[in-house]
């Protein structure tokens, strides 16, 4: 399996940042990507900046997908990145996030099992989008996919991106690949929507890679249930949390407002961990993720 066939593994749901420093990597995974998507009936966006419209379309086109056909009838579109995320010269994080979740809508609308979204972040390098700035867009993205309508490729070119720059972007991401992926690579966390009762199971680990998206993830459990209950979050498939992560969690679970917030399912293992941050007070001092 190559570094780009990891993408394969990826699923509605999930919300991964890619990192490239060669555009015949990036090609390759953006192909697998949208061939995959386009395969299971899905509908994909794909915003390109540095990548070119034509070289994407011809990697799809080399991994035996129908990029001209898909075009035509709307199931495959091509975009410049800054028509969706600049408005009037400058950035529009909620504006975009809520673009986007009118783009997710419409594929449900039109009868697609969900849409796929590959967004090449190399404007954001270009133009100089404070890193602040890019990370608030990136954790509000959060919240359009623990419903499973929706996958995200985020893509960001490690040669335009300093290293601290792109970690930072990084964190706020559930999950992190590129081409040096191991071959049994999946996204390292995964979020799902649940309506009985409604909250949020999360599936997978928690560490220091991603535990800022936890942190996202959580204020999108705020606000009242339909039933004024408190949200339930259930963590039975979380294998591991880190102590900043529990004390996330135990943060979430003592100020989430209005109705609260249950935590159900932990392992042994996590239990102890939150028992043991609990008792030390660790939540009270650490809080949650940024």
């Amino acid at each position: 399996m190559t570094g780009g066939a990891v993408v394969e593994q990826v699923t509605l749901g999930d919300h991964v940042c890619w990192t490239y420093d060669d555009d015949a990597d990036a090609l390759d995974a953006v192909a697998r990507f949208v061939v995959t998507g386009l395969r299971l009936g899905q509908k994909v966006l794909c915003l390109l900046d540095a990548l070119e419209p034509a070289a994407v379309v011809a990697a799809v086109r080399s991994a035996g997908g129908p990029p001209d056909a898909a075009r035509a009838d709307g199931r495959l579109r091509i975009l410049p990145a800054v028509e969706v995320h600049r408005d009037g010269g400058r950035s529009a994080s909620d504006a975009t996030v809520a673009t986007l979740a009118v783009e997710i809508a419409r594929a449900h609308r039109e009868g697609h099992s969900g849409l796929r979204l590959v967004s090449d972040m190399a404007w954001a390098s270009r133009d100089g989008t404070p890193l602040a700035e890019l990370r608030r867009y990136e954790a509000a993205m959060n919240a359009l996919f623990p419903a499973g309508r929706a996958a995200a490729l985020c893509l960001y070119d490690r040669r335009l991106f300093p290293a601290d720059r792109w970690r930072a972007v990084a964190a706020v991401h559930p999950a992190t690949a590129g081409p040096g992926a191991d071959r049994a690579w999946v996204p390292l966390l995964r979020a799902y929507r649940t309506a009985d009762p409604p909250g949020l199971r999360l599936v997978g680990q928690i560490d220091w890679s991603n535990r800022e998206a936890l942190g996202a993830m959580l204020t999108g459990l705020a606000g009242p249930t339909p039933s004024g209950r408190p949200a339930v979050l259930d963590v039975s498939d979380v294998s591991f949390a880190d102590v900043a992560a529990a004390s996330a969690l135990l943060d979430a679970e003592r100020t989430s407002a209005p109705n609260g917030l249950r935590l159900v399912g932990c392992r042994p293992v996590v239990r102890r961990l939150l028992d043991l941050v609990r008792d030390t007070g660790f939540a009270h001092t650490v809080g949650q993720p940024a």
